[in-house]
């Protein structure tokens, strides 16, 4: 059975071969999975967060999870939407240096300076925001998990490093207005230097941040100034009505900020656990993000 399998298995790989063109990444192995849906393996890769597949059988399976944690060259070659996998292997010392390429996105690493990719144009941050999973529903989920999930996914999918920008009301502005709620917050992209929100809940395009600041605040005359630090917001809260705050795409709520800014507590990587919960604010999360766990049985990670 297992010579039928790797027969069947080179089949397929000569096929795709021929047909799509083959590509390498150098990644560690996050984890490696047994797909519920297919009779597939799916490979988490730690470089780019993509999830790779390949057929699954007894060798494979042996293979691949002895690799987890490992940085590995993965070849592949890409049908449709999917990265199917045509030949793994460990990364040679003169390849790659794994001391220093930061490949976990999903741990700490004090070397890692998070930086904003800059789109260079409306038009490019336009076509982005068209690709964003876009079937999320307000009244069944909060802000911070959709935006999760659109930075992750831009991050994912496209290799764009966004932030998150923040909008927080004050109590002054609480006791004023009743307002049902007291932050908001979406994916932001740069655009030649400039910030554009990419709230796909109540916008259809980017939106310059003043623009997407007003239409919270049903005016253009209340002022948001922007703030550094978590203890800034409470500073404020009888002398302003709102502040504005941008943060790295990795921090997942307002909790994140206030452990950053008053425990020290730095987030510079994903954690899964919260990728896991925030995937649940679209209706189709069990297909759109298969690789993080269809949440059927429960794992280790």
């Amino acid at each position: 059975m297992i010579i039928k399998s790797w027969i069947m298995l080179f089949a397929t790989l000569v096929f795709f071969q021929s047909v799509a063109k083959a590509e390498t990444v150098y990644t560690t192995v996050f984890n490696v999975f047994e797909s519920m849906k297919t009779e597939r393996l799916l490979v988490l890769s730690g470089v780019d967060g993509r999830v790779y597949k390949t057929s699954k059988n007894e060798e494979n399976t042996e293979m691949l999870k002895a690799l987890v944690g490992r940085v590995v060259r993965l070849d592949y070659t890409v049908s449709g939407r999917e990265s199917l996998i045509t030949n793994i292997r460990e990364a040679r010392s003169n390849e790659v240096d794994t001391r220093t390429l930061d490949l976990n996105h999903f741990r700490y690493n004090e070397l890692r300076q998070f930086a904003p990719t800059d789109l260079q144009s409306v038009e490019k941050a336009t076509d982005v925001f068209k690709k964003m999973l876009n079937d999320g529903d307000k009244s069944r989920s909060e802000c911070f998990k959709r935006a999760h999930m659109w930075s992750y996914d831009m991050w994912s999918n496209l290799g764009i490093s966004s932030e998150k920008m923040f909008i927080f009301w004050t109590k002054r502005f609480q006791i004023l207005e009743e307002y049902d709620w007291w932050f908001h917050v979406a994916p932001t992209v740069t655009v030649a230097g400039e910030d554009y929100v990419m709230d796909g809940t109540f916008f259809d395009k980017p939106t310059p941040l003043v623009e997407w600041k007003n239409y919270f605040l049903k005016t253009d005359k209340i002022t948001c100034p922007m703030i550094d630090k978590y203890q800034d917001f409470e500073s404020v809260h009888w002398t302003r009505l709102c502040v504005l705050m941008k943060v790295p795409m990795y921090h997942f709520s307002p909790l994140d900020i206030q452990f950053r800014d008053k425990q020290g507590i730095e987030r510079n990587h994903w954690v899964l656990e919260e990728l896991q919960d925030a995937r649940k604010a679209f209706k189709n999360w069990e297909h759109e993000y298969e690789g993080l766990d269809t949440g059927k049985y429960v794992r280790k990670f």
